[in-house]
């Protein structure tokens, strides 16, 4: 009993030192729905879908022994395929980092971006003022002047008999998910050369990642 007790304590210790992975909880919009119906579906799958972005929020956990704990990053990616089928890859991208990290910091936590799935080169890397906030299933997103999203709650057919079902799910790396909808986005990137603006549409994925996970107990998750 009392060797368990010692390498319990051992192993805590170690992992302690070596940090865990980042955890935390990511957004992930499409241009096209995600819980809808078949018709719905069918015909976005072919004609819209181009576009993501995605906003993550490091709670805590390192990387190449760097804490990115509290952090905020986000991707926008262009693609000429839909972007939320399985294994889908974007043409171009840009990643969004916080403005002033230290270089390994910086270098550490794009690492960990590309560990999340796959981003296309060339990707261009801005250093942004990132924001992140969360009340439920309001979130409020907002980086430099360029990008704004805020969403909300959709009401699920619980019996099925109105149609609609989940067609799709997070392209990134996540332990648990829960569809929302796009309350309004405004995205204007001069360096892409692209604009993109939605609202009112199930079309958002709130997720949470890592070996800890996110508090999204007020969410129904799959």
């Amino acid at each position: 009993m009392k060797i368990a007790v010692f390498l319990y304590s051992l192993f805590m210790a170690l992992q302690a030192c070596l940090g865990a992975d980042p955890s935390g909880e990511f957004v992930e919009l499409h241009s096209c729905d995600l819980y809808t119906g078949g018709c719905t579906a069918s015909s976005e799958s072919t004609l819209l879908g181009r576009q993501l972005f995605r906003i993550w929020s490091i709670n805590q956990g390192t990387w190449n022994n760097q804490d990115l704990g509290n952090l905020k990053a986000a991707v926008l990616e262009l693609g000429s395929v839909n972007l939320a089928e399985n294994g889908a890859l974007a043409d171009n991208a840009e990643v969004f980092v916080p403005k002033g990290l230290p270089a390994a910091q910086k270098e550490a936590l794009l690492s960990w971006i590309s560990s999340q799935g796959s981003i296309p080169a060339p990707t261009r890397v801005v250093e942004a003022d990132i924001s992140y906030q969360r009340l439920g299933s309001v979130i409020n997103v907002a980086i430099n002047h360029s990008i704004s999203l805020s969403t909300m709650a959709i009401t699920k057919c619980d019996s099925g008999a109105c149609g609609q079902a989940l067609w799709y799910e997070p392209q990134a790396r996540c332990s648990g998910f829960e569809v929302i909808a796009s309350q309004s986005l405004n995205i204007r990137d001069a360096a892409l050369n692209f604009s993109w603006t939605d609202h009112d549409r199930p079309n958002v994925f709130l997720a949470s990642f890592g070996p800890n996970g996110s508090a999204l107990d007020d969410l129904t998750c799959r």
